[in-house]
């Protein structure tokens, strides 16, 4: 897992940095002139040429190591490959909730009229909206 975790960093790293490369190179000027004399520069076409074959190699690249880091991710947690010493914690913990549940004493019946401990009780209900004048 830790493998795949690295490369797929790895992936995503270089991708963002080709991507990034790609958007922040300022692309040439492929044609220059007036109405009727235009040079065609075709140096300048193959460069941001190169520019947008940059960004669709960072895009995918980010993509792919995106994938590759969620995919092992994944792959770890559910993993059922568990150490002698993880098994061994887990029963403690559930033998320590069951402890817990035995000793506890559940409420098994409503509580009274006169046993009911709210600290403010309301004697008298006002109401507080205006009274209509119609």
């Amino acid at each position: 897992f830790q493998v795949g975790l690295i490369s797929g960093t790895a992936f995503m790293l270089i991708g963002l940095l080709v991507l990034v490369v790609g958007f922040l190179v300022p692309p040439k000027i492929e044609a220059l002139g007036k109405d009727d004399f235009v040079v065609v520069d075709t140096r300048a076409i193959q460069f941001n040429g190169s520019l947008e074959i940059c960004k669709l190699a960072g895009a995918i690249l980010f993509c792919i190591g995106g994938s590759t880091m969620a995919a092992c991710l994944l792959m770890s947690a559910f993993a059922k490959s568990y150490s002698k010493e993880e098994k061994y914690l887990q029963q403690r913990f559930k033998e320590r909730i069951a402890d817990l549940k035995a000793h506890a004493n559940p409420v098994t019946k409503a509580p009274a009229p006169g046993d009911s401990k709210i600290p403010v009780t309301l004697s008298k209900v006002q109401n507080v909206q205006p009274l209509s004048e119609t």
